[in-house]
């Protein structure tokens, strides 16, 4: 009954027009085609090309600069990042790899470096003895007006290899102190004959005795030998420099030991006659100095050609082989010595 009293009533018939009419409204704007609005045509107009005075010349373009290192495709000063070299990606056994064989190139590269400079030394060698192919004697170096003349031919830049040059000097020099050795001696026990009398006549005989067999065999017996022996490449040659060199160094010791009448005026000699003259005492000390440093220079240099002995290769073996040549091509055994020489 209350729903039919309601449908009756005419407002609510009135409100129930208006809320079907709104929906419907709302269904026909919801699936009903879009309106169409027309666009008016939008007319372009050609941008207007600037125009100048005639006197006034168009602006250029300058297109920007940057420094560069020098390098085609590079830009910036060389402490840029482009001058630094480009980073390396790989695991590191690729790196070891690869730096293995960077150093095994190099080390080639020394190599022919220095071989490059040996065979320029062989050239040089090769045209010095184009030029001195005839040896002219040389040493000892005597004037042209003394009777004597020189002996043998030495030259240590021409006859010796660069490698060794610096031992040969170096015994050289020795030979050269050895000599002032025997004078200084001489000189000592000369003072003394003269201060003591009779009493050091041995010694000054024996002293002008070792001094004038001596500097001259030392030359050829053990400074000669080692000068042939490193210019020729003998092996015999350097046994028989150890062997002479070897009597050098005894001799040097005996001499600073000095004993009475020998011949030298080492510590014995010269504590003895400290008590009779101090001068030749002192002397005699300065002699006996002398004598031990140069046994001293004389055991180091012996370990310095025995290592270069070593290292080129040398042996007993060479060494006796080339001997028993020498020996089988001469007619006696005096003669395969001098030969050595």
């Amino acid at each position: 009954i209350i729903t039919i009293i309601t449908i009756m009533d005419p407002s609510v018939q009135q409100v129930s027009a208006q809320s079907t009419t709104v929906g419907a409204g709302l269904e026909d704007a919801m699936f009903s085609e879009p309106a169409t609005v027309p666009v008016a045509p939008v007319i372009t107009q050609p941008a207007a090309i600037p125009t100048y005075p005639a006197s006034t010349a168009a602006p250029t373009y300058t297109p920007p600069s940057y420094p560069t290192t020098g390098t085609a495709g590079g830009y910036g000063s060389s402490n840029s990042f482009n001058s630094q070299p480009p980073r390396q990606y790989g695991n590191d056994e690729n790196l070891k790899k690869q730096k293995l064989v960077e150093d095994e190139f190099r080390k080639r590269e020394e190599d022919l470096e220095r071989r490059e400079q040996q065979l320029r030394e062989e050239q040089r060698r090769l045209e010095d003895a184009r030029v001195y192919g005839d040896r002219v004697p040389n040493f000892p170096p005597i004037p042209s007006f003394f009777p004597c003349a020189p002996c043998v031919y030495h030259n240590i830049d021409f006859d010796i290899p660069p490698e060794h040059q610096v031992s040969v000097r170096r015994v050289f020099y020795h030979w050269q102190f050895t000599v002032f050795c025997y004078l200084f001696n001489f000189v000592v026990c000369f003072g003394m004959i003269c201060s003591l009398g009779t009493s050091a006549g041995s010694a000054f005989g024996l002293s002008l005795l070792f001094a004038c067999l001596f500097i001259p065999l030392s030359f050829l017996t053990w400074y000669r030998m080692l000068y042939n022996a490193v210019r020729q490449d003998s092996s015999m040659r350097y046994m028989l420099f150890f062997f002479t060199y070897g009597f050098q160094v005894l001799v040097s010791g005996i001499g600073a030991l000095g004993v009475g009448g020998g011949g030298f005026a080492g510590w014995i000699t010269a504590f003895a006659t400290m008590e009779k003259n101090k001068v030749l005492g002192v002397l005699g000390i300065l002699n006996s100095l002398a004598w031990c440093a140069n046994c001293l220079i004389a055991v180091y240099l012996i370990m310095q050609i025995h290592k270069t002995y070593r290292s080129t290769g040398q042996s007993m073996e060479k060494a006796s082989g080339e001997f028993a040549a020498s020996a089988g091509s001469s007619r006696s055994f005096g003669q395969a010595v001098l030969r050595s020489l």
